[in-house]
This record gives structure tokens, C-alpha cells and sequence, in this order.
């Protein structure tokens, strides 16, 4: 009960540092204006009192006075301004949220990881373009797993203006990426680069101020190398001799075969290709090929008997098709936790997909536990005869369910 506490605690506050943060980005403008009037005007004051008390009585001190204060006010005034131009710009190495104006519409844009050289910029439209210079920008592209527009940019060292273009209308954001070196991962540049940034996001959500340099598909964890143990074994259990195992070509996804064959061969289990039969199918890719691979289930041009789902793989897009997905977690993606996780998500990036990646940085920025890993089931309903669902926020399935089919999984040795 205490940690449920400390993490319901924990989200509250995250979510009002970032209502805050937004309320004071949107006012920055205005603060060196202020505090320049401000300035003035008790300067003025005060040269009014020595008139008044007769402490002041040549007209060239007078004057002389009155030009130190306006110029000391302009100077305040531009100086506060520019240092809150630059806090806008965000902190060198941190990834950046912000909203842009372009036209009428404000949309939320992510920068990761906001360092010289590779960027990855997510902007929250269907249509998107960007780049530092306005009459080059280039266009951007949907991944597999998001439903943002992406577009790589090199940015160089320093203060500088990103521009975009939105929906055909003209925006421009302040970055200061700093002078280090960027130590990006090589993942942000591939279809595993939205995966990275989601994780970055939802770090970002629970209040992070930390700098990014790496990407989940860039090792395999020990948590996720359990649960995979845990899912050989798990099918193992239950009679299955044989399993199809689909893999890809990151360093967690080659790490991740590694530990299935591996946990395979201890439980005496044949691993073959996928079709190679009817097997249970095991799915330990990136998003992009994982959404291909249950496509190719649910259509029923491969064969499988359940898709059993790497638990990095908690994504809208491949959970949807009718593929029999199963997936080892350590949370329940319906708990209170991952539903603050999703309003989080609604209000901070509207209409971009939840992951298991933005959810578990999350987690972790807030200092929550994790629980005994379970399978879980997802599936779509679909009813005839009633109104398509109406897609309130950001959810794991628009219309379906997510139930857990097992207790607690053991967890063999490593």
C-alpha cells in the first residue's frame, strides 16, 4: 500500500511540474517586460521623492538620473528576456518538449536528444516537415508503433532556431543543444528511433531533467531476459515441443534470440523458423517488424498457435491484429499506475500511442516498483451491430481487452 502511495504521490506531483512548466514557458515573454517596467517606474519614483524633498534641484541631475534609470531598465528587461529565451531553448542533453505556434493550431514537438549532430523530432500533426533551415526542411515519416510524424535533423552546436512546417503552416522552436559531443544512440536513426523517443517522452512526463544518450534496443535488460526465460518455460510447461522464433537485428533483439535458444535447448524445446509448422511463435523484434509478423498471423499467411509477444513489444499497433498475442509483464497495463501513464501521455503529446517503453521510464522516474512478472492476453472486441469506439486518449487497444492468463512466473536460472 505504501508504495502504491509514494507512486500515486509522485505522479501528481510530476504531473504539476509539467502543468507548471507549461504555464511559465507561455508567460516567459513577457517577464523581461515586467521587470523592466518595474525598474522604471521605481526609478522614477524615486527621482520624484528628491524633488520633492528638494535633494535634486539641478535639471541636468535630473535628466542625467532619468537617463540612468531608463537605461538600466532596458538593460534588465533585455537580459532577463534573453535568459528566458534561453531556459525555453531547454537544457543542453535533455530531451526537449515544446509546444509551437503555427497558425492557429499548438502543437507539441519532442527533440531527442536535443545534442549536436542526429535528432530525432517528433511533432504531434499528420502532416509535418522541419529542419534549420525554412527553405530546406525535410519531410517527415511515420514508424510502425507511433502515430506522430518523425523527422531526423542534424542540428548543429549551440543556440540556434529549429523551423517547421505543420499542416502547411509555418512554425519555429528555440534549442540550445550546448557544445559536448553528441553521444546519441545509432537507434534513433533507424525504425527503432520512435521506440527510443517514447522512452525519452515518458521520462520527460514524470519530470525528468536528465540527458539521454541511450535507447532500449540498444542492450537487452536482465528483467527482459527473464521474462523470456519465463516464456519458454511457461510453453514448455504445457506440452510444446516445438517453437518459431522471430528475431531482428538490434543488439537487444540478438541478445533476446540468444536467451530464448538458450532457454529452448535447457527445456529441450526445437526452435524453428516461422511457418515451419504450427508452433507457438515467439516475437522478439522491434516494432516495426513485430506489427509485419502479426499481420502475417492474423491474415493467417503464417501459421502459429498463440504469438507470444517480448514484453518491450506493449504497443498499440501489434497488440491490434487477431494474432493470439500473449506477453509477459511486470505491471498490469489496466492499473492505476499505467492509467496515470496514459493521461500523462493524452495531455502532454496528444494522439501519440503509449509503449512499454514510455511507460516503464515513467516508472522508473518516479521510483515506482515493479511487480512478479504475468502473461498477458490481448485481444480486440469487435461487436456487430454497435458504434465504432470513440477513441478518448491514449490507450493500449482503442477497443479490446488486456487480461492476465497466469500467476506469478518463475523465474528459471540465468
Amino acid at each position: 500500500m505504501s508504495n502504491t502511495f509514494s507512486i500515486q504521490l509522485s505522479a501528481a506531483a510530476g504531473g504539476r511540474r509539467g502543468h507548471l512548466a507549461q504555464a511559465a514557458q507561455d508567460f516567459r515573454p513577457l517577464y523581461g517586460v515586467l521587470l523592466g517596467a518595474l525598474v522604471l517606474t521605481c526609478g522614477i519614483g524615486l527621482i520624484m521623492l528628491q524633488l520633492r524633498y528638494g535633494r535634486m534641484r539641478r535639471r541636468r541631475t535630473v535628466l542625467a538620473s532619468f537617463a540612468v534609470i531608463v537605461i538600466t531598465s532596458v538593460l534588465v528587461g533585455m537580459t532577463v528576456s534573453h535568459d528566458a529565451g534561453r531556459s525555453e531553448a531547454g537544457t543542453p542533453g535533455v530531451p526537449l518538449l515544446r509546444t509551437a505556434e503555427a497558425g492557429a493550431q499548438r502543437v507539441p514537438v519532442l527533440v531527442v536528444p536535443n545534442r549536436p549532430g542526429f535528432n530525432l523530432v517528433g511533432i504531434a500533426a499528420d502532416s509535418a516537415s522541419a529542419g534549420t533551415d525554412p527553405a530546406r526542411l525535410t519531410a517527415g515519416r511515420r514508424y510502425s508503433g507511433s502515430e506522430r510524424t518523425w523527422v531526423g535533423v542534424t542540428l548543429k552546436s549551440g543556440d540556434q532556431r529549429l523551423h517547421l512546417s505543420v499542416n502547411g503552416a509555418p512554425a519555429s522552436l528555440d534549442v540550445d543543444t550546448g557544445h559536448e559531443p553528441s553521444a546519441a544512440s545509432a537507434a534513433l536513426r533507424g525504425t527503432d528511433g520512435p521506440e527510443c523517443a517514447s522512452a525519452a517522452l515518458g521520462a520527460l512526463l514524470a519530470g525528468s531533467a536528465r540527458p539521454w544518450s541511450s535507447c532500449p534496443a540498444d542492450r537487452l535488460g536482465t528483467a527482459d531476459a527473464g521474462m523470456l526465460r519465463s516464456t519458454v518455460r511457461f510453453l514448455a510447461a504445457r506440452g510444446a515441443r516445438t517453437v518459431a522464433l522471430r528475431a531482428d537485428g538490434s543488439p537487444r533483439d540478438r541478445a533476446a534470440a540468444a536467451v530464448v535458444r538458450e532457454a529452448a535447448a535447457r527445456e529441450k524445446v526445437t526452435v524453428v523458423a516461422p511457418g515451419e509448422g504450427a508452433a507457438p511463435l515467439i516475437v522478439v523484434t522491434g516494432w516495426a517488424a513485430a506489427e509485419a509478423q502479426v499481420k502475417e498471423v492474423g491474415t493467417g499467411r503464417v501459421k502459429a498457435e498463440g504469438t507470444y509477444l517480448a514484453p518491450w513489444l506493449l504497443s498499440p499497433p501489434v497488440l491490434g491484429p487477431s494474432a493470439g498475442q500473449i506477453i509477459p509483464l511486470r505491471y498490469d497495463p489496466r492499473g492505476p499506475a499505467a492509467e496515470r501513464y496514459l493521461s500523462a501521455l493524452s495531455r502532454r503529446f496528444p494522439g501519440e500511442v503509449p509503449s512499454a517503453a514510455g511507460y516503464e521510464a515513467w516508472q522508473r522516474q518516479l521510483g515506482g516498483d515493479f511487480a512478479p512478472a504475468l502473461m498477458y492476453a490481448a485481444a480486440e472486441v469487435y461487436i456487430p451491430g454497435m458504434p465504432a469506439h470513440e477513441h478518448r486518449g491514449a490507450d493500449w487497444l482503442t477497443s479490446g481487452m488486456i487480461t492476465a492468463v497466469s500467476g506469478p512466473l518463475r523465474q528459471p536460472e540465468s
